[in-house]
C-alpha cells in the first residue's frame, strides 16, 4: 500500500508501480551524473519494463516490512520525480537498524529539498519500524552528500576502505550514523 507525506515544499510517495514512467524519466535524466557515486547500470536498467519490475521489487519488501522507499516531487510541480530515498536491511534487535541512501535531480541541488524530504522520511521510518540506529556510507569526495548527512545529524564514524565497486574498481567511503534518540527496546514496551 502506497501513501504520501507532504512536506512545507515537497510531497513523498512510497513505492507504487504506477510510477515507473516517471522514474525511468528522472533516472535517465540523471544517468550521467548518478554514476559517478553509484555503480553503473546497464541499458536495460533504463526501460520502463525495469523500473515497473524495481518498483514490483520494493512494493513486495515493503509489504514484507524489510525495506521502504520514499520519491519526492516539488508540489508544484507532481509530476516529476525529483529524489528518491532508501532504507533497506530493517532488521529487528538486537541490531534494530536498516541502511539509508538518497539521491537528488542534478538541477534541483542546492535548495534544501533533499535535506527538508530526508528528515520527513526519517521521521516516518522512526515512527512506523523498529529502528534504533540508521547508517549511510558516501563516497569520500562526494562534498554535497557529506554535508547532507551532517545536516541530518549523522556522525562520521570512519572509513571502509574499498567497499564499493564504482567505475570499474572499489572506492573507499565514509561511514556515517544517526541514532534514534526515543527507540524503546522491546522488552521495555
Amino acid at each position: 500500500m502506497s501513501f504520501t507525506i507532504e512536506t512545507p515544499r515537497l510531497i513523498l510517495q512510497t513505492s507504487d508501480v504506477s510510477l515507473a514512467p516517471k522514474l525511468l524519466n528522472y533516472y535517465s535524466k540523471n544517468r550521467s551524473f548518478f554514476e559517478k557515486y553509484e555503480p553503473a547500470n546497464d541499458d536495460d536498467y533504463y526501460t520502463l519494463s525495469y523500473q515497473t519490475n524495481v518498483l514490483e521489487h520494493e512494493v513486495a519488501n515493503m509489504e514484507r516490512g524489510i525495506s521502504a522507499y520514499y520519491y519526492f516531487f516539488l508540489k508544484e510541480d507532481p509530476d516529476h520525480i525529483i529524489g528518491s530515498m532508501s532504507f533497506v536491511r530493517f532488521r529487528g534487535e538486537p541490531y534494530a537498524n536498516t541502511i539509508f541512501g538518497y539521491d537528488l535531480d542534478e538541477e534541483h541541488q542546492g535548495h534544501g529539498y533533499c535535506t527538508e524530504a530526508c528528515k520527513a522520511a526519517i521521521e516516518n521510518v522512526k515512527t512506523y519500524h523498529n529502528v534504533h540506529r540508521f547508517e549511510a556510507r558516501v563516497q569520500v569526495d562526494n562534498k554535497k552528500s557529506i554535508k547532507l548527512l551532517e545536516r541530518l545529524d549523522f556522525w562520521y564514524e570512519g572509513i571502509e576502505r574499498k567497499s564499493i565497486l564504482l567505475q570499474g574498481e572499489f572506492k573507499d567511503h565514509f561511514r556515517y550514523a544517526l541514532l534514534n534518540d526515543d527507540y524503546v527496546i522491546s522488552s521495555e514496551k
